[in-house]
């Protein structure tokens, strides 16, 4: 586990930097122009792209070394911030600017996300693959709480050229992190077999032939609309009803949910029924958010956070492991890389939806003379903030309802029966060879 604890410490460190950044540019955002559209727009940039790249960069992912990959992209993501640093240190920094880095930070995590889910299996044994991917939870977690909190503390001092600075520095610490370890990995036997192109179409392929996996995705494309509705309108929420401060609190104690799942996801014993897992903790998100749409308080709605960042830990470990036991290694990166499409489809859709929605449908029909405004109005309150809390109850009952299509499709439920394990090709990673990196 050493090989795989430096490259995830180097991660983790990263995660914190980019947290802060984008704490910072959604704050600087959100205070320059006042909008939920906007504030939302911005979260869009930086998912959209990556999704849509996703494809290509799985099928780049197995033409080439994993390692050299995962450095590319983090020597990418940190040439982002350092432009912005650039701009706002000369005087010539524009809002659209800030739309653009986060479409270029987008671009090149395309690459490392792949890079890094088919790095793990080459590097860690069988019975390690669950506490890695809970690990790489944990360190998702960290990242979130420390970026959290230090960007509430750190942009009224350092400003958003600050939290950039710092970015950058975790971002070339982490590409270090990759290169000190490159002669510890064995290099990924390229696959130039086939075009980039067909590439694109084999990860799919596989996916559409299982018929498990492809009924698990559309799950995950569905449910990741509503929660992702819901989460993207929580920064505009409270932000309404508190001050940034207080929004780095409720950050910070939503990712301490994550920190705290991970790690017991990384000690625990690895869950037999991975389908019912995902299916217990969906049902515990659905009844969050309707608390949260129920109240709209601060204190619900940071309440709420911890326990839906915390079933997403458990969620993503259980889901990785799932997927990296069904995947055959040669092909990992395609089929991990249209995965994700596949169940992020959907979040760009929320996150364009979500602040329209808010603004300009939600808001009228319970404020005023709108038609909500007597009787479902009375429980979410009028204004901005009542009509993000009836989006919040209108995700509840989507949620609830994609548990039970789950449910009632055999073929997903009963994915893990339907399809065997395939062999993992090498069996014995580098720290099983060599007694010296056995430690940590």
């Amino acid at each position: 586990m050493r090989v795989f604890t430096i490259i995830w410490s180097g991660q983790a460190l990263s995660l914190i930097g980019s947290t802060m950044t984008t704490f910072g540019v959604g704050i600087y955002v959100y205070l320059q122009t006042g909008s939920a559209a906007s504030f939302t727009t911005l979260v869009l940039a930086g998912t959209l792209p990556g999704i849509v790249l996703l494809p290509v960069a799985g099928a780049l992912v197995d033409r080439w070394d994993r390692r050299w990959a995962m450095m590319v992209s983090d020597a990418g993501s940190a040439l982002a911030p350092l432009l912005a640093v650039v701009l706002l240190a000369t005087g010539h920094l524009r809002l659209w600017h800030l739309y653009v880095l986060a479409v270029l930070l987008s671009v090149f995590k395309a690459v490392q996300w792949p890079a890094f889910s088919a790095l793990v299996p080459q590097i860690v044994t069988r019975r390690q693959l669950s506490v890695a991917n809970g690990r790489i939870g944990v360190a998702e977690a960290v990242g979130a709480v420390g970026g959290a909190l230090l960007g509430g503390a750190l942009y009224p001092v350092l400003g958003l050229v600050g939290l950039l600075t710092v970015d950058v520095v975790t971002f070339t610490i982490a590409v270090l992190t990759v290169l000190v370890t490159t002669r510890m990995i064995p290099p990924t036997p390229a696959q130039t077999s086939t075009s980039v192109f067909a590439g694109l179409t084999e990860g799919w392929r596989f996916i559409r032939a299982r018929q498990g996996l492809f009924g698990l995705l559309l799950f995950f494309a569905a449910n990741n609309f509503g929660m992702q509705t819901v989460i993207v309108l929580v920064p505009p929420l409270v932000l309404t009803l508190a001050s940034p401060g207080v929004y780095g609190v409720v950050e910070a104690v939503g990712w301490a949910g994550m920190a705290i799942g991970s790690v017991v996801v990384s000690a625990a014993r690895e869950p037999r029924r991975k389908v019912a897992t995902i299916m217990v903790v969906g049902l515990v998100h659905a009844v969050l958010v309707l608390a949260m749409g129920l109240t709209h308080s601060v204190w619900v709605v940071t309440a709420g956070m911890f326990g839906i960042l915390g079933g997403y830990s458990v969620i993503n470990a259980v889901t990785a492991t799932l997927w990296q036991l069904k995947t055959p290694t040669e092909v990992q990166g395609r089929v991990f890389a249209v995965r994700r499409m596949i169940s992020w489809s959907s979040q760009p859709f929320a996150y364009a939806c979500a602040g329209l929605l808010a603004q300009y449908v939600a808001t009228p029909l319970v404020t005023g003379d709108g038609p909500l405004a007597g009787t479902v109005g009375r429980v979410t309150g009028d204004g901005q903030v009542g009509g993000i809390a009836l989006l919040f109850l209108a995700s509840a009952v989507l949620l609830l309802g994609t548990q039970l299509l789950l449910w009632l499709r055999p073929a997903v439920r009963n994915v893990e029966t339907d399809l065997p394990d395939l062999v993992v090709t090498t069996p014995e990673t580098v720290a099983d060879r060599d007694p010296a990196l056995q430690a940590g």
